[in-house]
């Protein structure tokens, strides 16, 4: 599949997933999900999701009871990551193999607060409640095996997504935050 097509088919299934996860509803733990090429040895080639396999646990100390604050996912992922690509790498590589094909892309679903000046300018005009804290907000992050960098974000109580596919991002979206511990990850799982 030549980079374009990979880049329209890796789009449309993180659109599918994003929806899904809208389906199903809010508060959900944060997942990593794989994007797949499921044949392979064709020139068309088709795509499916599969979640990586992480205690759910890990996700847990975000939303404690009682708790003021809560931590950051994006804390969880480094976390998974440090372990994903030291200790478990074998056993995370083990796994890629056995899906149908190759991974094309690695993906970041969670939920957050949006506590930047423009996501509270999209609130405003989108007629959605701002509080001191920040707006409800899903946000799909990934990274692909060319480089390019995925952002679909769904303000709660809205009907669409924002979605950006950046084919060469700059060094402080690639290098930073979730995107550099997503291309850390799949370049281990790759290794």
């Amino acid at each position: 599949m030549n980079p374009e097509r990979r880049a329209a088919a890796i789009t449309a299934a993180l659109t599918a997933v994003e929806a899904l996860a809208d389906e199903q509803g809010w508060d959900a733990f944060p997942t990593l999900i794989g994007v797949f090429e499921s044949t392979a040895h064709t020139g068309v080639g088709s795509l499916y999701v599969e979640e990586l396999p992480i205690d759910s646990s890990i996700w847990q100390m975000h939303a404690m009871p009682g708790a003021r604050s809560t931590v950051p996912y994006w804390i969880g992922l480094r976390a998974i990551t440090a372990v994903l690509t030291t200790a478990k790498a074998p056993q995370l590589r083990a796994w890629t193999r056995a899906q149908i094909g190759p991974i094309l892309a690695l993906a970041f679903l969670c939920e957050g607060l949006d506590t930047s000046e423009s996501g509270r300018r999209d609130a405003t005009a989108l007629g959605l409640p701002s509080t001191d804290d920040g707006i409800p907000v899903r946000a799909l992050t990934a990274c692909d095996v060319d480089g390019r960098h995925y952002q679909f974000l769904r303000y709660r109580g809205t009907a669409t997504i924002t979605s950006v596919v950046l084919p060469d991002p700059p060094a402080e979206i690639r290098d930073r935050g979730i995107s550099a511990d997503l291309r850390r990850v799949l370049s281990t799982i790759r290794a």
